[in-house]
């Protein structure tokens, strides 16, 4: 039980990372909007946006499955029954944040490149 334990603060942690990193890829977008804005770029800009909202979704969601395994956990009825479900649960978690971290690590790095070439003066990363 102990280990679950720590391993649902380990993906909240990790989840956690995500959203930041997220967050700093929409302080870039609004930065490049306020400063840079070049109307040309708008619908690959707006692509963008849309992406790190997307994520937010992505984001609530596991934040939803997280609650309830939380509440699984704090369960005092647990059997064993129940603890290999919620192990089964909790490597389903996992590959969900593996896949979360894959597809942020790939925006990001879409949306620097993007930046550095059509906003080379602005695309200083605050990430």
């Amino acid at each position: 039980m102990e280990s679950l334990l720590n391993e649902l603060t380990a993906f909240r942690k990790q989840l956690a990372a995500l959203e930041n990193q997220n967050i700093g890829l929409k302080i870039q977008l609004a930065h490049i909007l306020q400063y840079h804005f070049d109307r040309s770029q708008l619908d690959k800009l707006e692509y963008f946006h849309t992406a790190f909202l997307q994520l937010d979704t992505r984001f609530d969601g596991l934040k939803s499955e997280l609650a309830l395994h939380q509440a699984w956990l704090s369960d005092p009825d647990m059997n064993s029954i129940n603890y290999d479900n919620i192990r089964a649960h909790q490597l389903h978690i996992w590959g969900k944040l593996n896949t979360m971290d894959a597809d942020v690590q790939k925006l990001k790095s879409l949306f620097s490149d993007y930046l550095q070439e059509h906003f080379p003066s602005g695309a200083k990363s605050t990430i």
